[in-house]
């Protein structure tokens, strides 16, 4: 009986791995939302061009996403329900580059499963930074000029400003916004592991650039990981009372990010900004939310609203006004 049993487990297990179609993918990496195609039972390796520093996946009840500091560009994710899933995963790496995916299970059934997904840097004018120099690049030329002696040597140039880090420090020195916690929208909730203010929303054509304010409540020193933008909406549930609550939510890909620290004592407080593409549209039921969470409870971040109102031009953040 036990053979027999066995058998039967055996063959099942093999019809499964029948059923799927393992795929190994090479993908660029660009500013889009990656869809990641995932089964329950397997496991997803996703290796990025850098080394990683967090991942954070949106319903960690579904999915489960790993990565270890032994292979530092190695993500793993898989489902942990047997049912059709789908999730965000935002992984951030350590030059602060943050990548949005989506994970999208089928559940059990024939259908492609995404075994390995190697990411490649977008193609641009930056050379990117690598760990050894290649034997077969060619040594770089440059033309050296010869001072007579005697003559002053020309003053060093200025180095360039940097605006989003002026925008920082302007953020730093205005009063303090409105906080919210994590139960968005009301603003005076208790027992919250930080708050986050939205003070300005400046204009930028297609990109939006938000400056906020981080306070730390707690009687403990905390670290908060980068900023997010999510797009939620509301939903009416119930048979007899329909009550309004928050079912659907959507992250938007954040271009750059600065903040003027990332460990905040008790009490204290952090300024920053954000950049990220606006969306083309929105339904009437969406709210765009600043989100904000400390490395200890990802599980429990502070959502502070963002109005699709502007309060400042381009010109404003090119003049410093």
């Amino acid at each position: 009986m036990n053979r027999a049993i066995a058998a039967a487990c055996g063959a099942l297990a093999i019809q499964v791995l029948a059923q799927v179609k393992p795929l190994v993918s090479e993908r660029q990496m660009t500013g889009q939302v990656n869809v990641v195609r995932v089964a329950p039972r397997f496991a997803t390796a996703i290796r990025m061009p850098e080394a990683v520093s967090s991942v954070i996946v949106g319903d960690p009840q579904k999915f489960l996403a790993e990565h270890s500091e032994k292979e530092p560009a190695l993500v793993l994710v898989k489902p942990v329900v047997e049912e059709a899933a789908e999730s965000n995963l935002l992984v951030t790496t350590v030059k602060g580059r943050q990548v949005s995916f989506v994970l999208r299970s089928e559940g059990a059934g024939a259908h492609p499963v995404d075994f390995l997904l190697n990411y490649r840097p977008a193609g641009s004018f930056l050379i990117e930074e690598s760990e050894a120099p290649n034997a077969a690049e060619i040594p770089e030329t440059k033309a050296v000029s010869v001072r007579p002696v005697g003559a002053t040597a020309a003053p060093p140039a200025a180095p360039e400003r940097d605006p989003l880090e002026e925008l920082v420090a302007r953020q730093q020195r205005a009063q303090l916004p409105v906080l919210f916690g994590e139960r968005a929208p009301a603003p005076n909730a208790q027992g919250d592991p930080v708050k986050v203010g939205v003070s300005e929303v400046v204009d930028q054509g297609r990109q939006v650039l938000v400056l906020f304010s981080v306070v730390n409540p707690q009687a403990k020193a905390i670290a908060i990981l980068p900023p997010q933008v999510q797009l939620a909406g509301k939903v009416k549930k119930g048979v007899f009372i329909r009550r309004s609550r928050w079912g659907t939510s959507e992250q938007l890909a954040v271009s750059q990010y600065r903040l003027s620290r990332r460990r905040i004592g008790p009490g204290e407080r952090a300024d920053g900004l954000v950049v990220f593409d606006r969306p083309s549209f929105k339904q009437s039921n969406e709210t765009l939310f600043l989100q904000v969470a400390e490395s200890g409870a990802v599980d429990r971040p502070a959502l502070a609203p963002i109005g699709f109102g502007v309060s400042s031009t381009r010109k404003d953040v090119r003049d410093g006004e």
